[in-house]
C-alpha cells in the first residue's frame, strides 16, 4: 500500500531542504577567531628572538665595566672623564627608544629590528677601533642608539601576539634578556677583557649584532597587529590606527606622565631601576677593592643576581597572569554573562603581588650597602644580591604589564616612555654615585637609594588601591 504525500507538504519540504542548503554551516558570531595567526611554536620562537635582541642593550652596557680601567689607561683618560663612556650610553638609551618605538608603531616591528641592529653593529665596530676617548664616547652613543630599539619594540611585539590574560608569562620570558644583561655582561666581559683585551669586548658585541641582524631579516616575522590584520583573520582588538605625522611625536608620548597613574608608576619604575643599575655598576669596584677578587672572578660573582632575575621574571609574569584570570573568573561568576571575564578586570589587578618583589628588593638593597660598609663575608653579600635581582625582576613584571594593559594599542610607545624615565634617572644616579661613595661611604649611599625607593613604593600604593578610579577621572581609559 502506497502513501501519497500531499503536493503542498512536498513543496514545503523541498523549500525547507533548499533553505537549509543555503544557510551557512558556521555562524559568523560563533567562529573562534584567534587573537594572533601564529602557532604556539611560532610565538615561542618570536619571544626567544625578542629576548635575545633585548639582551643586546644591557649586555653592551655591562660587558664594558670590568675593562673600564684598561680603557682609561690605554686612552690616557682620567677617572672622571672615563665615566662619560657609561653616562653617554645611558643617556642615548633613554632618548632613542622614544624614536624607535614610534617608528615601530608606524612601519611595523620587523624593519625596526633589522635597521637598529645594523646601527648597533656599526657602533660596536666603531668602539673596537677607537683610539681616543672622544671617538669611543661617540661610538658608544651610536651603539646605544641601535641597541635601544628593542626596549620599546620588544614589549610591543609581545603585546601583538599574546592576549591580555596570557601576556604576563610571555613578558616574563622577554624581560629575561634585558634583566640578565647586567649580570652576564660583567661575567663575559671580565674574562674577554682579561684574556684578549678590551677591544675584543666590542668585537664580540659586533658579532652578536650581526647574528641578531640576520635573525631579524630572515627569521623574525612581522607581528604588528594592524599589518597582520590586513593579511590574516584575527580578533579585532588592540589594533592601533595608522599614525599621522602629528601624532607620531615622542614629546606627546613623554607627556603621558600628566596622568597620575602613569606618573606614579614611572616614578617607582625609575627608582627601582636606578638603584639596581647603580648597584650593578658599583659591584666591580666592591669585588676588586673590598674583597680583592680578580677581574674574571668578579664577573662570576654577578651570577647570583642573574639567577634571581631569572626566577623573579618568570614567577612574576606567571603570577600576574594568575591574578588577572582569578579576578576575571570572579567577575564572570558574579555577572554570569561574559565568558572572557578577564577582559573586564581592572589593570590594577596586576599590581596585587608587587609588594613581594619590591619588599625583597628594598631589604636586600639596604643590606648590601651595610655589608660592604663593614666588609662582611662575601658569601652573605652574594646571597643578598640574589634577592636584589629577583625582587627587581618581579617588580618589573608587575609594572611593565600594567602599563601595557592601560595602553593596549601603543604598547611599544609606552614602554619606550618608561625606558626614558628610568634611564634618565639611572644616568643621574650613576654619575652621582662615585661622589656619594667618596663622601658618605657604601652604607649611607645605599641607604639613600633605599629611602628614595621606599617613598616611591609608598606612593604607588595609591595606584594599587585607587588606580581604577584615578583613570576614570583623569585618564587614561583602557
Amino acid at each position: 500500500m502506497t502513501t501519497t504525500v500531499p503536493e503542498t507538504v512536498a513543496s514545503q519540504s523541498l523549500d525547507i531542504k533548499s533553505l537549509s542548503e543555503e544557510l551557512p554551516t558556521e555562524l559568523p558570531g560563533l567562529v573562534d577567531v584567534p587573537y594572533s595567526p601564529f602557532s604556539a611554536r611560532a610565538r615561542g620562537m618570536i619571544v626567544i628572538i625578542t629576548a635575545l635582541t633585548g639582551l643586546v642593550s644591557p649586555l653592551s652596557a655591562n660587558m664594558f665595566y670590568p675593562s673600564i680601567q684598561q680603557v682609561r689607561d690605554d686612552l690616557h683618560a682620567t677617572q672622571s672623564s672615563i665615566t662619560w663612556t657609561v653616562t653617554a650610553y645611558i643617556i642615548a638609551m633613554a632618548v632613542f627608544p622614544l624614536i624607535w618605538s614610534n617608528l615601530a608603531d608606524q612601519f611595523g616591528r620587523k624593519p625596526i629590528y633589522a635597521l637598529s641592529m645594523l646601527v648597533y653593529t656599526c657602533g660596536s665596530i666603531g668602539c673596537a677601533l677607537s683610539h681616543s676617548l672622544t671617538a669611543l664616547i661617540a661610538s658608544r652613543v651610536v651603539q646605544s642608539a641601535g641597541a635601544a630599539a628593542v626596549q620599546g619594540a620588544g614589549a610591543g611585539t609581545i603585546s601583538d601576539i599574546y592576549p591580555r590574560e596570557k601576556r604576563g608569562t610571555a613578558l616574563g620570558i622577554y624581560y629575561l634578556g634585558p634583566l640578565l644583561g647586567p649580570c652576564l655582561g660583567p661575567l663575559i666581559g671580565g674574562y674577554i677583557g682579561q684574556s684578549a683585551g678590551w677591544r675584543w669586548v666590542f668585537w664580540v658585541l659586533a658579532i652578536w649584532g650581526v647574528i641578531m641582524l640576520l635573525l631579524a631579516v630572515f627569521v623574525l616575522p612581522e607581528t604588528h597587529r594592524r599589518l597582520v590584520a590586513a593579511k590574516h583573520t584575527i580578533e579585532q582588538v588592540n589594533i592601533p590606527p595608522p599614525l599621522c605625522l602629528k601624532s607620531n611625536n615622542p614629546l606627546l608620548d613623554i607627556a603621558t606622565i600628566r596622568y597620575p597613574v602613569v606618573a606614579l608608576t614611572m616614578l617607582h619604575f625609575a627608582m627601582i631601576f636606578g638603584a639596581y643599575f647603580t648597584n650593578a655598576t658599583g659591584l666591580p669596584l666592591a669585588f676588586e677593592n673590598i674583597y680583592g677578587l680578580s677581574q674574571g672572578i668578579s664577573g662570576v660573582c654577578f651570577l647570583p643576581s642573574g639567577v634571581g632575575c631569572i626566577i623573579g621574571s618568570l614567577t612574576g609574569g606567571r603570577i600576574t597572569d594568575v591574578l588577572l584570570r582569578r579576578r576575571g573568573f570572579a567577575l564572570q561568576a558574579k555577572s554570569g554573562l561574559d565568558p572572557k571575564g578577564s577582559a573586564k578586570v581592572p589593570a590594577e589587578a596586576r599590581l596585587g603581588a608587587m609588594w613581594v618583589g619590591t619588599g625583597l628588593f628594598l631589604c636586600a638593597l639596604i643590606a648590601s650597602g651595610w655589608i660592604l660598609e663593614h666588609q662582611l663575608a662575601l658569601a652573605g653579600f652574594l646571597v643578598v644580591q640574589f634577592f636584589i635581582g629577583g625582587g627587581m625582576a618581579f617588580t618589573f613584571q608587575c609594572l611593565g604589564g600594567y602599563l601595557i594593559d592601560i595602553f593596549p594599542t601603543s604598547s611599544a610607545r609606552i614602554t619606550g616612555v618608561q625606558n626614558f624615565w628610568r634611564s634618565a634617572w639611572a644616568a643621574t644616579i650613576v654619575q652621582l654615585f662615585p661622589t656619594m661613595l667618596d663622601n658618605i661611604g657604601w652604607g649611607w649611599s645605599y641607604s639613600i637609594m633605599f629611602f628614595i625607593s621606599l617613598c616611591s613604593f609608598a606612593l604607588i600604593q595609591v595606584v594599587v588601591f585607587r588606580g581604577s578610579t584615578l583613570r576614570q577621572n583623569y585618564g587614561p581609559v583602557e
